[in-house]
């Protein structure tokens, strides 16, 4: 790895950053229109283009043309942004500058302003050495068989302005440990005694076949000769993971007493390799790509929640897995009528925090500190010839700003149509089966999903994962539900069809395809009243080939003409801010939205541009 010195003059040069702040005012610009934090006032031009003009306070004033989008939100092309003061042009496009001229008209208060661009700082910092990097090519990236170090030339949250924070890690830990730096990572491993901690798998695995798989031979030997070493009995300690961040900036100086009591003893780095994923808590083993995904606490701050491991989920974790596992067994709908994988969690280890873990109201993070979730590889589901890929990539520009997913669609032959027919046939039906028939909700969005294709890049099959910190269940009576563990029941959130539908207009319609969709008609003209009629001719024809739902489909009412217009850059900025708070914040909102998959919205679906004026497309 290069020093930081180096890193920082290869890296952070003026070029880069001018060009990283542009990008960023362009995101900045678009994301606050939608959520209409920002109100430009604007002029149509020729050929579908209007003039914005952002007017501030001091004779300050941003101007840019954009095309209109489905959801009312702003195609800007960033080359066009001009930044003016006391009405001359200036040289230089800063998103710290924009941010100083335009956070009174957001709202934005001065305490939240301090640490916000302290975060933009570090997000562009990231940007730069994504920009920096010269194989993210997509020629490069559809030569990786790989998922797992694709996901390193990723570019973060495509909704979040401040998607690469991670507030909490120095440069030098952001070389060793972001995933655009696709550094290979050694994990530390500690003893931690039995009755301490709660270890918990699915049926079929135990704690001695789990180890034996996950650690080679010598690890094992060198950790229980270190533990005896210690005069402690190695039968008396589980083994597990954490990361070398978490250890020293967290748990030496949270768990001192028990590291004294011998309760928590570290013992060195395993042999194997891994990769960070885009959430940097979860780890993909390089040594051997059948091992299992490990998920390790990271109290780091990133988008919107310090990213440790909730005591009580990561118990769960493999009992919500075998829950969910033995319904999809059992429905064939899952392996004949479409094919959908599913990544259990399939073991856990939680280390209660002795004293903060005993306390109502304490802030979330101290409540996350120490435990491991081991998830499923893909690699084991796949057949020889596929290629599988987070659905991330589908919205992915490589550093010529080409769509990776237009070279997918390139390679299979396939028309857009064709294409976008394959991949709504393989998304939807698995997640509305579980909506409808189980009242199980996934987050479908790109993180939390992956796109299995053939040889020829055509889609074929749906993976889930993530499911103990994103499945929400039906507050409705439903069969499947009443077989659920009791201490699912009380643990996982139960909400209205209004609430459950959500997941799937904001979590993948939004998301996702709102980038995908936009993506589409930017560099290939494929319009975008097409792509959304072709997803609701998808649903709908579940919902004709499932008429014994009939209920529950019109109780969730996924086609109805809006839905909740949910705010994530608002729920952060102005909402929640940097205040410590006793559980995760939630995003709600009373604003509604014009739903693109709904029949009366299909031919002219209002935009509602920034200043409240209805374009048509």
């Amino acid at each position: 790895m290069k020093n930081s010195l180096t890193q920082i003059n290869q890296t952070i040069t003026l070029n880069n950053w001018l060009n990283v702040n542009r990008n960023l005012v362009a995101k900045i610009l678009t994301e606050f229109m939608y959520e209409d934090l920002l109100v430009t006032k604007i002029e149509q031009l020729q050929n579908g283009l209007f003039q914005h003009s952002l007017e501030l306070e001091d004779n300050i004033e941003y101007r840019f043309t954009a095309e209109s989008r489905i959801f009312g939100n702003w195609q800007i092309d960033k080359d066009s942004i001009s930044y003016h003061r006391q009405g001359t042009e200036q040289d230089e496009l800063l998103v710290s500058e924009f941010i100083r001229n335009s956070y009174q008209k957001i709202g934005i208060d001065e305490l939240t302003l301090g640490h916000l661009l302290r975060e933009l700082n570090h997000t562009l910092i990231a940007d730069c050495h994504i920009l920096n990097t010269s194989d993210n090519m997509n020629s490069h990236l559809l030569n990786i068989r790989q998922a797992s170090q694709i996901e390193g030339y990723m570019r973060g949250h495509p909704w979040f302005v401040i998607n690469k924070g991670r507030l909490g890690f120095s440069y030098q830990e952001y070389l060793s440990s972001a995933p655009e730096m696709r550094n290979l990572q050694k994990l530390a491993w500690l003893g931690v005694r039995k009755n301490k901690v709660t270890f918990n798998a699915i049926d079929d695995l135990n704690y001695q076949q789990l180890i034996i798989q996950e650690l080679a031979e010598e690890d094992l030997n060198k950790f229980q000769q270190l533990l005896s070493k210690h005069n402690l009995i190695a039968q008396e300690y589980y083994l597990m993971p954490i990361h070398d961040w978490q250890w020293q900036r967290q748990i030496i100086q949270l768990f001192p007493e028990d590291i004294a009591r011998n309760n928590i003893v570290y013992l060195g780095h395993s042999s194997d390799d891994y990769l960070a994923t885009q959430s940097i808590r979860s780890f993909n083993n390089q040594s051997d790509y059948r091992k299992f995904q490990v998920k390790l606490p990271l109290s780091i701050f990133n988008t919107a929640v310090y990213r440790g491991l909730p005591h009580e989920r990561t118990e769960l974790a493999p009992i919500l897995t075998q829950w969910l596992k033995n319904i999809h067994e059992q429905d064939s709908f899952f392996h004949q009528e479409t094919r959908l994988i599913m990544l259990g969690e399939i073991a856990s280890i939680s280390y209660a925090h002795p004293i903060y873990n005993q306390i109502e109201g304490v802030p979330y993070q101290y409540q996350e500190l120490l435990g491991v979730i081991w998830r499923e590889n893909v690699n084991n589901y796949l057949e020889e010839s596929e290629i599988v890929m987070s659905m991330t990539a589908l919205i992915h520009l490589d550093n010529n700003h080409e769509p990776l997913v237009l070279e997918l669609i390139k390679r299979s032959a396939l028309t857009i149509a064709k294409w976008l027919e394959q991949l709504f046939a393989v998304c939807l039906p698995p997640l509305l089966h579980w909506l409808y028939k189980y009242g199980v909700a996934f987050s479908p969005h790109g993180e939390n999903t992956m796109l299995v294709m053939d040889e020829n890049y055509r889609p074929k099959a749906l993976v889930l994962k993530d499911f103990i910190d994103d499945v929400n269940l039906s507050e409705h009576s439903i069969e499947s539900l009443k077989s659920m563990p009791a201490e699912l029941q009380n643990t996982l959130y139960r909400l209205s069809n209004e609430d459950m539908a959500q997941f799937i207009q904001t979590g993948l319609f939004v998301v996702l395809y709102r980038y995908l969709s936009d993506i589409l008609l930017t560099h290939a003209e494929y319009s975008e009243t097409q792509f959304w009629q072709q997803l609701h001719t998808e649903i709908e024809r579940y919902h004709q080939n499932h008429p014994e739902l009939s209920e529950q489909i019109q109780g969730i009412n996924l086609l109805k003409p809006q839905f909740k217009k949910l705010n994530l850059n608002r729920l952060r900025l102005i909402e929640v801010g940097y205040a410590d708070y006793n559980q995760r914040p939630k995003v709600e909102s009373q604003v509604m939205m014009s739903n693109p998959v709904s029949y009366k919205t299909w031919s002219e679906i209002p935009l509602k541009t920034s200043n409240g004026a209805k374009v048509n497309v």
